[in-house]
């Protein structure tokens, strides 16, 4: 059979073979796009664990209909499953290491086939030991070992006492993603560590680690073992009671407040994506450190998928823009009273509308995942947000979808809407074909098919539950009540609280009518939202807010009162949180501990005061400057560009300070073209452009920075003083130093002797008095 004609859990679990017999998601993915180039990303992840032993997101998979155990060599049951969230990982199941698992039936389980998965026999596959200060304190990281009953560990991997030799050493992973190889040192009966304190401490580093943590390793199967830090509030319990297949990734460190800051063209904005996919995917990271397409191809994924925001701070952007404002709105949906007329709403910024979807969590689902290729997409309202709530909520608690209109008529078997006239006219209602509760209805009952999806809204700006139609038309007796009888049967496989944003879904906000086809919905946001990596964990998912140039803006206007807001002791889930009230909405508002914040800073911009002191204290600053390494080994006509940079930057660093440095950025480009003309264009439209700023087109200066003033070869200056003429236009006027005419000479640009004349003095130049 070839891999076209193979099924896609055959393919994953082959691939993971293919791999060397351990891969996570992101490699099997990459992996299979090289035959399959079009296969999705959730796909992947939904049949590597449709075919996992150990994962209860198969439940809702056709491999785990059926009871059964893992031993009775079902074809289905190939790979298993090492930790979970963004660091899991698959190897090739073998019941001896593993374990035997059984899908039973189980009747509370909120899986599609109510079954559940448990482990039967009593073999250990994970053990834990809580971290002390002594095994994260600086200089004497270690990684604690107490497990020395039984064959946890074999007696092969601990080395001999006396003699100290050596033993055979085993490959650990991680959940940061570092890997390494260690023997374990045993310095009493039941205790030891692993021997390799370098890695514990990049570890711990990495993780954040603190006294009273867990420590959590868990072995693979293939002879390794992984490791996973579990914080000091969700770490405790058992190994038994820490079940590989049911635990979920409920780390959350502090947030980050971050700001990078430096000269121009020192990579702060490239850089943000590396520091998105730390906080948000860091195996990714990890695991794709050397392919900038990977990453970024990554990071937009996320960026669709709403986990990241992008805002650039400029003069004009304000508090309305950022957290909240009253915009003027006019509305003529078919559903309102009176169409055309405006009306003022309170709208909900950037940071507002982060924040918001940071604190949603899964708090119902069903299923795992599901293909959304070729479904039609509604949205609906279930009962007025704010007044009929418990519409809503019998709508949760029987699977159903209910619409208002109808005057509780009966419309079953209708065929168009002149019989859901008929019909709404019997039962009391003046109505007309063109009016919209009879379209309402008609797409309601006729028009929204089985397997159709449907997006509960909340309001405007915001949707709280996603479904599935299961079943056609019902009439809903409710007790004689003339409201909401008309249903159509739902699988609710997402249900959000608080609500998510609009943002997470789609671009524009929803309208006012009841049901709709929303044409604007983006559909790989919702395959996000319906991945099997959301049904695995109910806890909110960490997000990420990029400021670009933060400094350009009024940051305290801009503001307000959430400077006090983001510290990250005042987040809310930490011990000091704050609440405040907003002016427009009258929302009691606070920030969510899962929003990191990443700021840059253009430090060279004199065009704005420097960044607010509040605003400043609460943000870690990291700087960046010009990196004179990525153009080693870039040369142009004979020109090292490494040198003439850092020569350059010297004296600017002299004349100004650092903040005005040139950054590395302006000269990538010569990595791929390495051509004099290529240069010429740089040094005349973007650095000459630069220095002239920064000296406010004092000339002379800017002459010292390019050693014109001591090239004894004119042809060689990129600028010219010409004193000529003076007499003509001044008289015998006496002129100061500066009072010269300057011009630029291009044909200097083009001339590769040119710039070596400005590396060739590279010692501290004799700087007239005049800077003073």
């Amino acid at each position: 059979m070839t891999d076209n004609e193979k099924p896609q859990w055959e393919l994953v679990a082959d691939a993971v073979l293919a791999l060397g017999g351990q891969a996570n998601r992101h490699q099997v993915w990459e992996y299979l796009k090289r035959s399959h180039p079009d296969i999705p990303f959730s796909t992947v992840t939904a049949e590597l664990n449709s075919v996992s032993v150990n994962s209860q997101a198969r439940t809702s998979y056709n491999t785990g209909r059926e009871p059964r155990r893992t031993d009775s060599g079902n074809r289905y049951d190939r790979l298993f499953k090492v930790g979970s969230g963004a660091g899991a990982h698959y190897v090739p199941y073998d019941p001896k290491a593993h374990g035997v698992w059984e899908i039973y039936p189980d009747p509370a389980a909120t899986s599609t086939h109510k079954t559940s998965i448990r482990r039967v026999d009593g073999a250990n596959t994970a053990v834990t030991v809580t971290l002390t200060e002594g095994a994260i304190k600086p200089g004497n990281t270690f990684f604690p070992i107490k497990a020395f009953e039984g064959d946890f560990f074999p007696s092969s991997l601990i080395r001999a006492k006396a003699p100290d030799a050596p033993a055979v050493k085993a490959r650990f992973t991680t959940d940061a993603g570092i890997e390494f190889q260690s023997d374990i040192y045993r310095s009493s009966v039941n205790t030891g560590y692993l021997h390799n304190r370098a890695a514990a401490s990049d570890y711990y580093a990495a993780r954040g680690a603190k006294s009273g943590d867990v420590l959590r390793y868990e072995r693979t199967g293939d002879g390794s073992y992984h490791i996973t830090l579990l914080p000091a509030a969700t770490g405790t319990g058992s190994a038994s009671q820490q079940n590989p297949a049911t635990q979920t990734e409920t780390t959350m460190t502090l947030p980050i407040n971050k700001i990078l800051f430096g000269p121009p063209g020192t990579g702060k904005t490239y850089r943000t994506v590396d520091e998105a996919l730390r906080i948000l995917d860091p195996v990714f990271l990890a695991t794709h450190g050397d392919s900038r397409d990977a990453l970024k191809t990554r990071f937009d994924e996320l960026s669709d998928a709403g986990r990241i925001r992008f805002v650039t701070f400029h003069q004009s952007f304000s508090y309305e823009d950022f957290v909240e404002g009253i915009r003027a709105d006019t509305d003529g949906d078919e559903s309102d009273e009176k169409e055309g007329g405006i009306r003022y709403r309170v709208e909900p910024g950037v940071f507002k509308q982060i924040c918001e979807a940071a604190r949603s969590r899964t708090v119902v689902e069903s299923g795992s995942g599901i293909d959304i290729a070729g479904r039609r997409i509604w949205k609906i309202s279930l009962g007025d947000a704010n007044t009929e709530g418990h519409i809503y909520d019998e709508c949760m608690d029987k699977g159903l979808a209910l619409l208002g209109f109808g005057a509780g008529a009966d419309l079953s078997g209708v065929t168009s809407r002149a019989d859901i006239v008929e019909r709404l006219r019997a039962a009391g209602e003046h109505v007309d074909s063109a009016d919209y509760p009879v379209t309402a209805l008609d797409l309601f009952v006729r028009r929204v098919r089985v397997g159709d999806l449907v997006v509960v809204s909340q309001g405007n700006f915001k949707f709280r539950a996603l479904g599935e139609i299961t079943g056609g038309y019902v009439h809903v007796d409710r007790d004689g009540a003339d409201t909401y009888a008309q249903g159509r049967p739902v699988r609710w496989l997402r249900r959000y609280e608080p609500a998510r944003p609009y943002t997470d879904l789609m671009d524009n906000r929803f309208s006012q009518m009841t049901i709709y086809e929303p044409g604007t919905i983006k559909r790989e946001r919702l395959a996000a939202l319906l991945a099997p990596e959301q049904a695995e964990s109910r806890e909110p998912e960490p997000r990420v807010l990029i400021i670009d140039e933060i400094n350009r803006g009024n940051v305290s206007r801009i503001f307000g009162e959430l400077i006090t807001l983001i510290e990250p002791s005042k987040r809310e889930g930490c011990g000091e949180v704050l609440k405040v009230t907003l002016p427009y909405s009258r929302d009691e508002f606070s920030v969510p501990r899962n929003l990191h914040i990443i700021g840059t800073m253009n430090t060279a911009d004199r065009s704005l005061a420097g960044l607010d002191v509040a605003l400043r204290r609460r943000f870690e600053f990291t700087e960046m400057l010009p990196d004179i390494d990525a153009l080693d080994g870039i040369g142009v006509a004979g020109i090292p560009i490494d040198v003439l940079l850092s020569t350059i930057n010297r004296r600017i660093e002299v004349l100004l300070g650092r903040d005005y440095m040139i950054g590395h950025a302006y000269f990538m480009r010569l990595k791929e073209t390495p051509a004099i003309d290529v240069l010429a264009g740089i040094f005349r439209r973007q650095v000459l452009p630069l220095l002239q700023e920064y000296f406010f087109e004092d000339w002379q200066k800017i002459a010292w920075v390019l050693n014109d003033h001591r090239k004894a070869d004119d042809a060689l200056k990129f600028l010219k003083q010409n004193g000529a003429g003076m007499a003509e236009l001044f008289g015998d006027l006496e002129l100061p130093g500066e009072g010269r005419l300057w011009s630029i000479n291009p044909e200097a640009f083009e001339n590769p002797d040119a710039y070596l004349a400005t590396i060739k003095a590279a010692q501290p130049a004799k700087v007239p008095p005049a800077i003073a």
